[in-house]
């Protein structure tokens, strides 16, 4: 029985780093997005290490995992679109709200478990 429950507990370790992954992804990209744009790497640098910060900071860290999952339901919204149909739009939207979640949170789960002493 206890060895189930390790078993469990790495899985869902080696699952939530694998999102963890995608999540710092998504922040390197949003500040190389937002330094190129400003021409800056001073903005850059600042989005990046103020993303990394915000995790740390549980409430705000909730907020940017909402915010990062509300982004899947728009791609997944703008992807319906390609069909013509309300239909799609709005179920992939909700997919994409709903997987996007799935990952972020479990990620922000991930850096919480790393961060822990």
């Amino acid at each position: 029985m206890e060895y189930q429950n390790v078993r469990k507990g790495i899985t869902n370790a080696k699952f939530n780093e694998e999102n963890s992954k995608i999540l710092f992804g998504e922040i390197a990209i949003i500040s190389i997005l937002v330094g190129v744009g400003a021409q800056s790497w001073w903005w850059g640098g600042g989005i990046f290490l103020g993303l990394i910060v915000t995790l740390s900071i549980k409430p705000l860290a909730f907020v940017l995992m909402l915010l990062f999952s509300i982004s899947w339901g728009v791609v997944g919204y703008g992807i319906g679109n390609l069909f013509g149909s309300i239909g799609a739009m709005v179920v992939l939207a909700i997919l994409g709200f709903l997987i996007g979640a799935g990952v972020h949170f479990s990620a922000l789960e991930w850096s919480e478990d790393i961060g822990a002493k």
